[in-house]
């Protein structure tokens, strides 16, 4: 059983923000050759096109190269998400959550977290932990960056993870 990464929406994105910065560095000259004059400066608008544009290039790069997975195969789930390559055996795992990230805005949507076991080490260094908890977890996907429903991803955790799967209030 797995999930999905909608990259199909992640890829609108980049490609948007990519063809963005290059109008933006692009512009002063097409301005020029109607023959009107750029009066903010060419070099302000050159400077956050190619800003821009460089962001899109590497969201795009990082779409297309880094490879998700979250899935589980027998006793195991398989996280292949940003810096966080890993097995993970499931009495390995203390929790699986799912989560706004304190340092999100309110209307953001909801990560999954793994909370590994204490000890357990993922061979990655963590990404997230709480305000007042000392326990470290892994940020690995926001809901709404994944094709199935936020319903449909907790019914798979739940499935799979039991009572180490929780929705925290």
């Amino acid at each position: 059983m797995e999930l999905h990464r909608d990259t199909g929406k992640m890829l609108r994105t980049a490609i948007f923000l990519t063809a963005f910065g290059a109008l933006g560095v692009a512009l002063p000259t097409l301005i020029g050759l109607i023959g009107y004059e750029f009066r903010l400066g060419p070099w302000l608008i050159y400077i956050l096109g190619g800003i821009v544009l460089l962001g899109g290039l590497i969201n795009l790069y990082s779409v297309l190269r880094r490879p998700f997975r979250l899935a589980v195969e027998g006793t195991v789930l398989i996280v292949r998400s940003g810096g966080l390559k890993a097995d993970i055996p499931w009495e390995s795992l203390d929790a699986i959550t799912i989560e706004r990230a304190h340092f999100l805005d309110p209307p953001a949507a909801p990560h999954v977290i793994v909370w590994p076991a204490p000890g357990v080490n993922l061979g990655s260094s963590s990404t997230y932990r709480r305000k007042n908890d000392d326990r470290t977890g892994y940020l690995i996907i926001q809901t709404d960056d994944l094709r199935e429903p936020y319903p449909e991803v907790a019914a798979f955790f739940h499935r799979f993870a039991g009572h180490k799967f929780t929705v925290p209030a």
